[in-house]
């Protein structure tokens, strides 16, 4: 998800109508081989992609590790925004390792228009129409985007880490709306502790009869 511009949520069969899965940005999260803390270096570059940087043969329902680099300190502003529109449901976003400012909700002020979507949402913006509020946002750390609409957040990008954020419906985790944002750089991070544990690491004993 490119964070300066609205992100989408949109569920979708995948091709085939197999199974479901979940998308931001047209991106359903797959978990990595390893570990991003202890073990980025384990983890081949090509696992990763976001709305700026996805494979050439990754189609319109693409399936990764959806990662997006923020620099240390940097001021963070996010838009999601619902193209899912099911009625009576509104995701409830949560960030881990952040709090974040909420400085804007609503829907479309445009009553002709009856479902809102990214293409939309950015012409709002451009013309100054995504409300925003500065005078004493509330500070949270999980926020329902609305139904049909939209939710603006922003946050200072201080805590170095890799932190999921996630619909908090567990389903919709499972099939992959989440994505990682990468704060700093790996140089910013505590250095991994001697003999720290590693994927493979355990193995238990097998006893043949």
């Amino acid at each position: 998800m490119a964070l300066s511009e609205p992100a989408e949520l949109q569920p979708v069969v995948a091709p085939g109508g197999d199974h479901l899965i979940s998308l931001i940005d047209e991106i359903s999260y797959v978990s990595p081989p390893s570990p991003m803390l202890s073990q980025i270096n384990d983890i081949p570059p090509e696992q990763f992609c976001n709305g700026d940087n996805r494979p050439p043969d990754c189609g319109p329902n693409c399936m990764c590790t959806h990662k997006v680099d923020i620099p240390l300190n940097a001021i963070v502003e996010v838009v999601l925004v619902d193209e899912v529109q099911q009625e009576n449901l509104s995701h409830p976003f949560h960030l881990h390792g952040h709090a974040f400012h909420v400085i804007g909700m609503g829907r479309s002020p445009d009553s002709t228009v009856k479902k809102i979507n990214l293409r939309h949402t950015l012409d709002l913006d451009r013309r100054g129409l995504l409300n925003r509020q500065f005078n004493l946002p509330p500070l949270k750390d999980t926020i329902a985007v609305p139904n049909n609409g939209y939710v603006v957040l922003r946050f200072r990008a201080d805590n170095p880490g890799y932190w999921l954020f996630h619909c908090h419906f567990q389903f919709h985790i499972v099939i992959g709306m989440n994505l990682v944002v990468h704060i700093g750089t790996h140089a910013d991070l505590p250095p991994v502790p001697p003999n720290f544990p590693r994927c493979g690491n355990h193995i238990p004993p097998i006893k043949y009869n």
